[in-house]
Parts: structure tokens; C-alpha cells; sequence
């Protein structure tokens, strides 16, 4: 049982997210009394019953609350150092554990684990989550005053360096905090800091810097007395040599250190795809460019690693390296990706690794006992594939699954140095090339229909395995059915190395049968989703068409895709918590600065309609979206009609009113709710258009001056378009009904 120490303990609780952490410590404790706290990966419903408390969090409190509770007890933050190669029997220092987000995994892979945080709460909630754990000691109080009866072999600091300017008093508190953790070294010790890179890519397209909340504050370099820094990679070059130290590797977790589902290192970050999944959280976080095109632009040129959002920075001042008996790894890891964000029979992890004879070895490694059997199901799957053909540009290539060999629980497969497929067709459809697209994609439609066909169907047992895993049963104009069957066959697990073309990846693999056509669409939406441009270029649903698969039929494969992702995988659960990134044009910042004194224009007409020759303009200053503009009128008593255009070349959201008379929406997409205004009420009202307009009706008679106040909001025209798409889809909704 895990050792909880309150010696060095003086009170009071220095570091605190509030009065969340005791509602999270209240919930791990129901979790610990149900048996489900602990090792959530290795008890079917446990995962699912850890993202329900996470779930209640975010609905009944604000998103703050929620996103602490996903922040310190989401599986996935274990995921920085799932992989990492620690060596047998080594004992670890964690400092600034907090509630535990990755003491977990240190202490499955550690002989012996001691945890210190300044938080008596905290601290509880990482003892009631470990508090199994035999190996663990917890420690409640200030580091500096700790004695330890031995030094250790690794000291991690899994984002708490950042801090160290609010809780070192000395002078230069980042270089003093970092030789004081390297001071708790053994000689051949290592020091691991996962840490926000000052530059991080996300900062530059638009995120709020993660710990102040000020848009490119680390950009621009930090105020002083901020209490809280992070640094870019030159500069933990110099850091660390200030401090006697050197940096032996840094990895770059991907899409940041908190919640990564890949891991690179300088050799495999030129090779990178930035496509996985990167979940935002912050709602707050505005889009000012594509941050995933930007990247493959970096990667280009040679500097992605300079702006990676994160880094795993690994630290000593020995030179020595380990050795494979000490890691029982036996080679040097270059690249991971971990799978845990799935239920836990089917999480697993890939990592390519460099032996001693420099030869690059591909591993997949279960996560848990469960995913064992996933693992041997897929190479039994490997073992027995025929070989097919592919033809590639005129040329028929033969084709081969990669099938791998099992060791220790492990299956090992070579590394294959050749042509990605998904690459090539990714870059004829950047060249424009919509026949090449075709051309391939005919390819592979014809290399699946290679598969075993069922002429007989699917019979009631494979009807019912079908429904298990994809919700619902083919329809009977379904066509061909492959079993088994491969759904993962897309072009991204298509090697071309040297003559031949290899299969990799064979995870999902089904012995019931599935339509052919269901396997094409998942290529073809893998494509088009890791590819947006190649939508101008070549239509999906064109595509798909010379397939024979309708629109009817894509909306069902969709669905099916949704079932097995959500219900059968459960893959990204991170994605219920996600925020939309908000699109900001810098056009639009320009006009909105612009727009901050717009122009309010005042239509009369006397008997012969509106026009351009009888108006009345008043430039009107926004403040905070507060709007007042007051319009004097020649000769009221032939006034017959008035128009009022609050704003022109944008579109708005308005809640006017005027003591004068009433104002009445005249192409308003929307007119919500009424809101008090002005000792009244008004409606707001949402215009789509880049021209708004009321007409103003006067009650006795046009008067010589009229008042127009209230609030008004500019808006894109992004933004119309977003919600016009909206309005039509509830709308559709309503008729449906």
C-alpha cells in the first residue's frame, strides 16, 4: 500500500485550482470505493465510468471546473511517458506530482516511486488514485526542507518547471531550481521536464498562452514578475549548460505535453505527419491560420523542431548512456505513437526503435493485458494474407502484407525505407492532378475486390458480428463483401519499398463480411479529411460516384464509421471535451479597427421612394458594442417613410430601439428574444446580410430629430455563412418533424 507523509507538512496548501480539487478528491473516492481509481486501463467499464465523472463535471460546473478534472484524470496524460525507456529496477523523484497524473505510470514501470507536492490536497487525491501501489511513497510539504535516504535515478517534472519564478526566492529562480532537482541525481542520474516550447506553433496560429491567458505573451517575452515562464529549445540549450548539464535528446510530444498521442525525435519530426488528432480546449482560442499546413511548411524547411508546442526535455550531467540490459529495451526509440484513448482491450502503442546494428525496428506493444489479444488477432490476420497485385502508373507491383514477429508480448516488424502512398496521392492532388487521383484510387477499389468475396451473403451470424461492431446490417444492394475483411486499407498503409508494395497496420481486421464499398469510403474519407484542398480539386461525392456509392449510401457508411469509432473503439474520448477554434481573418480585424467609427445612414422618403439623394449620414463611434447616434431631419412634415441602415459592407447582430418610434427589421435572418432596453424592450436582432436595415415608423408624425440607441455587434462574414448553415439546418429539422 502506498506510504502518504505529512512530516515536512506546515498547514496550508500553497498551489491550488480552487474548490474543484475537492470535488474531484469527493469523486476519486467514490471511484476508489468502487474499485475503479486504479488502473482504469485494466477493468472494462472503469474508463468509461472515469470519463462519466469528467462528464458531470463539465456539464454541472463552469469550463474551468471541467477542464480540471479532465486535466488531472484523463488516461492520457500518462501518454508522455507510457513509452519512454526508464531502466529496470530505477527509483524516481516526481516533483510537483499534484493529484497524480502520471504517478501511475511511474509507478508500474519504476521499482520504487516518491511523489512531493506543496498541496495536502493534492496530494490526497494522488494517494486515493495509487493508494495499491506498494512502490509509492507520497510526500506533502516544501521540497527544500525534504530529506531522502538516497538520491535517484530519474527526476521528472511533468509541467512544473514553468513555475519555478513563484516558488524560488534566489536570484535567476529557473537555473536555481534546476541544479537543486539535478542535486537529487545519482551520478548517472536523469532529469525529465515536460514543458510548453515558449515558440509553440499554437501560440503563433492564435492560442492564449497556456498559463497567463494573454495572447502571445511568450511570444514577446514575458512581463516581469510574472512568476511563470516557459522557454524555446535554444534556450533550454543554454539553460542547461549554465546549470552543468546537457540536453541528451529532446522529444517533442505532439499535439502538446498534457495530453500527446505522439511522441518524435529530431530524426523522425522531418519525417512527421501533423494530421493527428489536436483537440483544443480553450475556448478562447482563435484560428488565425491553419496550423497544420503551417507545420508541414516548418517541416520543410528544417525548423518544425524550433516551433513544436512541447517538449520532453532530457537532461544529465553524465555523459554515459544506457545500456539495453539496463532498459530491457535493447535500442534507441525514435518515434511512438500511443493508443490510449480507446477502450482497454483494443490500446495499444507503435514505436520504431534503432538497435545496436543501427537497423530501425517497428514494435506494437499492448497497453494493457486486454489488448493482447487484439494484438494476436491481428497477426494471425498477417499470417495468413495472399499475395495480390497493384497497379501503379502502368506497372503492376506485387503485393504483400508486412507480417511481424512476436517477442516478449511484443510483435516486431522491419522498418520499411520506401514511397507512402497516401503521400503520393496527397501530392498529385496538391499538383491539381484530379486524373492521377482517380487513377489511384482506382487502383486500390481494385486491389480490395482481390479479397476472399462472400457470393452468399452474410447469414444471420455474420449479420449479427456486423451489427455488434457497426450498429446496424448492411443493406441488400450492398454489393461485394470481403471477408475477411481489412477496413483500414488506405492508402496511408500502402508502402511501396523497392518492387514491392506492403501492407502495414492490419488492426482491423473482421472475419464476418463487410461491403467492399464501406472500405473504399473510409480510404477515400481518410484522404479528403487529412486533405481539405483536394475537395476543389476532385469533389468527394464525385469520386464516390464512379464507385457507385450514393450520397444515401455515404451518410450510412458515416454512420457506421461513428458507431465502431464511438461505441466499439470508444477512440477519442478527448474529442466530447474539444472547443471549435474561432476563425479569425486578419481582413476582418482590419475592417472591425476600422469599423470601431462606422458610418449610420438615415433614409427619407418624401413620395418619391428612397434613394441616394435624400439621406441624413452620422458617423457613430463604437465603444464596447455600445451604439448612439442621433439624426437631424430637414422639413419633417413631408417625411412619408424612413429607412434606417445601422451599418454598411458588414454583417451585425443589433439590439436598437429608438424613443421616437419603432424600429422594424427589414431583412433580418433572425429577430430573438426581447431584451429591456431604454425603459423598453427591443428585439435582437441577427443580420446575415452585408446591408441591414430597419424602417423606422414614428408615432404622430415624423419628428425633427431622431434618437437611436442601443448595442451593436460586428460580425465576419464567416460568421454569416456559419450561421446561416445553422438556421437552415434547424429549420430542415422543424420540417422534418
Amino acid at each position: 500500500m502506498a506510504e502518504l507523509n505529512l512530516d515536512y507538512y506546515r498547514g496550508s496548501d500553497q498551489y491550488s485550482d480552487g474548490d474543484v480539487e475537492d470535488r474531484i478528491l469527493r469523486d476519486v473516492r467514490k471511484l476508489t470505493a468502487a474499485g475503479k481509481a486504479e488502473d482504469p486501463d485494466g477493468q472494462p467499464d472503469a474508463q468509461e465510468m472515469l470519463y462519466g465523472v469528467i462528464d458531470e463535471a463539465y456539464r454541472t460546473g463552469d469550463e474551468t471546473d471541467g477542464f480540471a478534472y479532465l486535466y488531472h484524470l484523463s488516461p492520457v496524460r500518462e501518454n508522455i511517458l507510457s513509452w519512454y525507456p526508464f531502466r529496470k529496477d530505477a527509483s524516481a523523484l516526481e516533483i510537483g506530482a499534484g493529484p497524480g497524473a502520471v504517478t501511475g505510470i511511474l509507478c508500474k514501470k519504476m521499482a520504487s516511486v516518491t511523489s512531493v507536492d506543496l498541496s495536502k490536497r493534492r496530494c490526497m487525491i494522488n494517494y486515493e488514485r495509487h493508494r495499491s501501489a506498494d512502490n509509492l511513497k507520497i510526500m506533502v510539504g516544501n521540497l527544500n526542507e525534504m530529506k531522502f535516504p538516497g538520491l535517484f535515478d530519474y527526476v521528472i517534472l511533468n509541467g512544473v518547471f514553468e513555475y519555478a519564478g513563484s516558488f524560488t526566492k534566489e536570484g535567476q529562480p529557473y537555473q536555481t531550481f534546476l541544479r537543486r532537482c539535478a542535486g537529487f541525481l545519482k551520478e548517472d542520474g536523469v532529469l525529465l521536464v515536460a514543458i510548453e516550447n515558449r515558440l509553440g506553433l499554437k501560440y503563433f496560429a492564435g492560442a492564449p498562452e497556456d498559463h497567463t491567458g494573454n495572447y502571445m505573451e511568450g511570444l514577446k517575452g514575458y512581463r516581469q514578475g510574472s512568476g511563470v515562464r516557459t522557454f524555446s529549445r535554444a534556450e533550454w540549450l543554454d539553460l542547461a549548460a549554465d546549470c552543468g548539464l546537457r540536453v541528451r535528446r529532446f522529444y517533442y510530444p505532439s499535439p502538446d505535453y498534457k495530453f500527446p498521442g505522439e511522441v518524435f525525435t529530431d530524426e523522425s519530426l522531418s519525417a512527421a505527419s501533423y494530421d493527428r488528432n489536436r483537440w483544443n480546449f480553450d475556448a478562447r482560442r482563435l484560428e488565425l491560420f491553419p496550423e497544420r499546413e503551417m507545420a508541414a511548411s516548418l517541416q520543410k524547411e528544417g525548423v518544425l523542431a524550433t516551433f513544436m508546442n512541447s517538449f520532453l526535455v532530457e537532461l544529465s550531467a553524465s555523459e554515459r548512456l544506457e545500456t539495453p540490459e539496463e532498459t530491457g529495451e535493447g535500442s534507441e526509440i525514435l518515434y511512438a505513437k500511443v493508443n490510449a484513448d480507446r477502450a482497454s482491450c483494443f490500446q495499444i502503442q507503435t514505436v520504431i526503435r534503432r538497435n545496436g546494428d543501427g537497423q530501425r525496428v517497428v514494435s506494437k506493444e499492448p497497453l494493457t493485458d486486454a489488448a493482447q489479444a487484439h494484438l494476436l488477432r491481428m497477426h494471425e490476420y498477417e499470417k495468413t494474407q495472399k499475395t495480390r497485385t497493384l497497379l501503379l502508373e502502368g506497372r503492376q507491383y506485387p503485393v504483400r502484407m508486412l507480417c511481424g514477429e512476436e517477442k516478449d508480448g511484443r510483435f516486431l516488424y522491419r522498418y520499411l525505407e520506401g514511397e507512402n502512398l497516401g503521400e503520393r496521392v496527397a501530392q498529385v492532388a496538391e499538383a491539381g492532378d484530379d486524373a492521377a487521383v482517380i487513377r489511384m484510387t482506382d487502383a486500390l477499389w481494385s486491389l480490395l475486390l482481390q479479397g476472399e468475396v462472400e457470393e452468399d451473403g452474410a447469414g444471420k451470424e455474420g449479420q449479427d458480428a456486423f451489427r455488434r461492431v457497426f450498429g446496424e446490417v448492411p443493406g441488400a444492394g450492398e454489393g461485394r463483401l470481403l471477408c475477411p475483411a481489412n477496413i483500414d486499407l488506405i492508402f496511408d498503409n500502402l508502402i511501396l519499398s523497392g518492387d514491392t508494395v506492403w501492407i502495414i497496420d492490419g488492426e482491423w481486421v473482421f472475419d464476418f463480411p463487410v461491403p467492399a464499398g464501406f472500405i473504399l469510403w473510409r480510404a477515400v474519407n481518410e484522404l479528403y479529411a487529412g486533405h481539405e484542398s483536394l475537395e476543389q480539386v476532385l469533389p468527394k461525392q464525385k469520386l464516390l460516384g464512379r464507385y457507385q456509392i450514393t450520397p444515401a449510401q455515404a451518410q450510412t457508411y458515416w454512420k457506421w464509421a461513428d458507431f465502431f469509432e464511438k461505441q466499439t473503439v470508444k477512440a477519442n474520448e478527448l474529442a466530447r471535451y474539444a472547443r471549435p477554434e474561432k476563425k479569425a481573418d486578419l481582413k476582418d480585424i482590419h475592417t472591425f479597427g476600422q469599423r470601431a467609427r462606422l458610418t449610420s445612414t438615415l433614409y427619407i422618403d418624401r413620395g418619391q421612394g428612397f434613394s441616394e439623394k435624400d439621406v441624413v449620414r452620422q458617423e457613430v463611434s463604437l465603444k464596447d458594442g455600445v451604439y448612439e447616434a442621433v439624426f437631424d431631419i430637414p422639413h419633417p412634415e413631408a417625411v412619408r417613410d424612413l429607412r434606417f441602415d445601422p451599418i454598411e459592407g458588414t454583417c451585425c447582430v443589433c439590439a436598437l430601439s429608438s424613443p421616437d418610434g419603432q424600429l422594424r427589421p427589414v431583412n433580418a435572418a433572425r429577430a430573438r428574444k426581447k431584451i429591456p432596453l431604454e425603459g423598453g424592450y427591443t428585439r435582437v436582432c441577427e443580420f446575415l446580410t452585408t446591408d441591414p436595415s430597419y424602417r423606422l415608423v414614428c408615432r404622430g408624425g415624423v419628428p425633427e430629430r431622431v434618437r437611436i440607441t442601443g448595442r451593436m455587434d460586428l460580425r465576419s462574414e464567416d460568421w454569416a455563412l456559419g450561421r446561416a448553415g445553422s438556421l437552415l439546418g434547424k429549420y430542415q429539422r422543424i420540417f422534418r418533424l
